[in-house]
């Protein structure tokens, strides 16, 4: 019974001893634990795909298959975070850059949504060239989806009617976990 006592006290005096010794930085060195949930990305599994043609003015080409792969970041609680780059064509185009309506569900809570990952028009203020990456950037969006399991769908089609130049092939298709 009095073992347990002189452990405790021997404890307490070698914690006082290395404060002493070390100052507060033997505390530092104390691991703590992380600062919360780490912001995820999931790449869609299945990209959207659509064909770049003729329509708008003169540039008529033979039609090529572009390639648009959202992302869906689960940055915060219950918050998803959809953006994506630029179309993965032949020659990328101001033209090619057309917006991306994403449809997606909670299958955990039901809940569903439809939200659009839209295209900045190119910055015209600085003379050329243009770096492809100027030439086509979008706005991310975030939308509260809820905590759960995640599935989303991402298409072009309005798009492609809004504009007449491209024809849809096939959407986007990916399930992701948000916290």
């Amino acid at each position: 019974m009095r073992c347990r006592p002189v452990h405790r006290l021997f404890a307490a005096g070698a914690v006082a001893f290395s404060t002493l010794l070390f100052g507060s930085s033997a505390a530092a060195a104390i691991p703590l634990p992380p600062p919360g949930p780490v912001a995820s990305t999931t790449a869609f599994q299945v990209p959207v795909t659509f064909r770049s043609g003729c329509g708008v003015g003169f540039r008529c080409y033979v039609p090529t298959l572009a390639v648009i792969t959202p992302q869906a970041t689960a940055d915060a609680p219950g918050l998803v975070t959809f953006t994506t780059g630029p179309p993965s064509t032949i020659a990328i185009t101001s033209n090619d850059c057309i917006d991306v309506t994403v449809n997606w569900q909670n299958l955990s809570s039901g809940d569903t949504g439809t939200t659009e990952i839209r295209r900045m028009p190119p910055d015209y203020s600085r003379p050329g060239p243009y770096a492809p990456d100027e030439w086509c950037r979008y706005t991310p969006t975030t939308v509260s989806t809820g905590g759960g399991i995640v599935a989303a769908t991402a298409d072009v089609v309005a798009s492609a009617q809004r504009t007449g130049d491209h024809v849809p092939v096939s959407s986007g298709f990916s399930i992701f976990k948000v916290p």
